[in-house]
């Protein structure tokens, strides 16, 4: 659009205005009640809020089951084993300490078991930056630890990004979903007050004696010929626009750039999209330390007399204890990728993550809208990146055109009323003025931008029907890195906590 007046004298401006003020001023209104639409209104938005079927947290007797009887079992075992001690005690037995050593293996193993691997879930993530006397080539190796995940947050963010955006979304068909019609009904009023301020501001600027001489009614007719313009020129755009989108806009490295400059984001990404397979895998690992604690007391009941056998068999099945519990957790988590149904299809043997594919697809989709894939961050990466030049070229060349179509048979005369530099520096200060209005109305803008999108449909939808070889892939990579290393940790804490229970129960 342009704030310019066709360049014609005063008297000109005056007589056109004289000979159809009626019927300019009827138009003017009616046209003004035609864009003063409601702009993406609360209660449309509330409406479709409440219809979201989002996953709610299911409860009764299955997920206490799953996540609570265990510890409830646990801590009844505990008791009881208290309970006979207690009863061993005040009877005087002389098989008081027997118990106590025995009973206390089981015990040992669950804690240690839970414990460690719920050591080597927070490695992954914390401490966020190197904790340590030695940083080796900031690399986060020394002596110190940095989290896996903020270590490798390029190369995760790069793999979890490849495939949550760079192959989901195609940033055509994201510009495809800018429809005219739902653009200027929705911000008609935003569009006319942000057109108005230009005009308010270059008007007096290069026509310092004739714009304060229009009467209003002949700049309202200006600001509807210029809005009239603008809607001329939103296809030719917008086709510009797509047809370069792909050096405009490059939404995978948009995301890759977040999530590596703030990794606490990622942190939160994984963190959340696998809250229920990390307590999952600390949860097994209890559950397996229980059964493998059983059969270490068992063996340790039957080589008690070996004066050196302790020193032996609590340090190696510690070792044994802390890299399979580990190993397997992890394991059961993506394995098997595909559903294998046993008992009639009554159970589905399949890997917990990929089994949660469709409540996992959606809440991903929402993190991801809500920290990176949105308009706000998408202006925010564009004004700082290369593809700001293109985009701001294509406004100026539709701007001007705009401009000299506005002045229609007195285009080619502008430049001489004004002069040729004035002239182009008005036009390109067309841009430059709407842009300087538009963050008085970013909110508007923001919103609507994220309504017409959809973007977070579109992933939910698309990442709930991934293959589970590839789905896989949005949570794998905070395991991957560094796995061996996790693992390992649990066979050296096994072997501490083994040296310390052999030395316990030999005394």
């Amino acid at each position: 659009g342009s704030p310019l007046f066709p360049l014609r004298q005063e008297q000109a401006a005056m007589e056109m205005h004289s000979r159809d003020s009626a019927r300019s001023v009827r138009r003017h209104h009616r046209w003004l009640r035609h864009w003063r639409r409601p702009l993406l209104a609360d209660g449309a938005d509330a409406e479709a809020a409440a219809s979201d079927d989002e996953e709610q947290a299911s409860g009764g007797c299955c997920e206490f089951c799953k996540e609570k009887l265990f510890w409830v079992v646990f801590a009844l075992l505990c008791i009881a084993c208290a309970a006979s001690l207690i009863v061993l005690w005040v009877q005087g037995s002389e098989h008081l300490m027997v118990v106590m050593k025995l009973e206390s293996i089981p015990i040992v193993s669950v804690l240690f078991t839970w414990g460690h691997i719920w050591l080597a879930v927070q490695m992954m993530f914390y401490p966020v930056s190197f904790l340590g006397v030695w940083n080796y080539k900031s690399s986060g190796y020394g002596l110190g630890w940095q989290g896996v995940v903020p270590r490798k947050a390029g190369i995760m963010a790069e793999k979890s990004c490849d495939l949550m955006v760079g192959r989901l979304i195609k940033m055509e068909e994201i510009v495809d979903r800018f429809h005219m019609d739902e653009f200027f009904e929705t911000l008609g009023s935003v569009l006319i007050e942000c057109q108005r301020g230009v005009n308010e501001r270059l008007g007096p600027t290069y026509f310092p004696k004739l714009w304060p001489q229009i009467p209003q009614g002949v700049k309202d007719e200006i600001l509807q010929r210029v809005m009239e313009t603008q809607q001329e020129c939103f296809h030719p755009i917008m086709a510009d626009i797509r047809h370069n989108i792909t050096s405009i806009l490059n939404i995978k490295d948009m995301c890759v750039r977040r999530y590596t400059e703030e990794p606490t984001l990622l942190i939160s990404l994984f963190q959340h999209v696998g809250r229920k397979e990390f307590e999952f895998i600390q949860r097994c690992g209890a559950q397996m330390g229980l059964l493998l604690g059983c059969a270490q007391m068992g063996l340790y009941f039957i080589t008690k007399n070996i004066a050196w056998m302790p020193w032996v068999l609590l340090p190696v099945s510690g070792l044994i204890i802390g890299n399979f519990t580990n190993w397997l957790a992890i394991k059961m988590i993506f394995r098997p990728l595909h559903p294998h149904k046993i008992c009639g299809g009554l159970m589905n043997i399949q890997g917990l993550f990929l089994k949660r594919q469709k409540q996992v697809a959606k809440e991903l989709a929402s993190i991801l809208t809500d920290s990176c894939v949105n308009a706000e961050s998408m202006i925010r990466y564009l004004v700082s990146s290369p593809g700001y030049e293109p985009a701001l070229a294509i406004f100026d060349k539709h701007t001007s055109a705009a401009c000299d179509e506005i002045l229609g048979y007195a285009k080619n005369l502008a430049p001489i009323a004004v002069g040729a530099d004035r002239w182009t520096n008005l036009k390109r200060e067309v841009t430059t003025g709407l842009l300087e209005e538009l963050p008085n109305h970013s909110s508007q803008f923001l919103k609507f931008v994220d309504h017409a999108l959809q973007i977070e449909d579109t992933l939910a939808v698309r990442l709930a029907n991934l293959p589970p070889d590839e789905f896989e892939g949005m949570l794998h990579p905070a395991f991957q890195e560094d796995e061996w290393m996790l693992i390992l940790l649990g066979g050296v804490l096994g072997v501490v906590v083994g040296v310390l229970q052999a030395a316990v129960l030999g005394n």
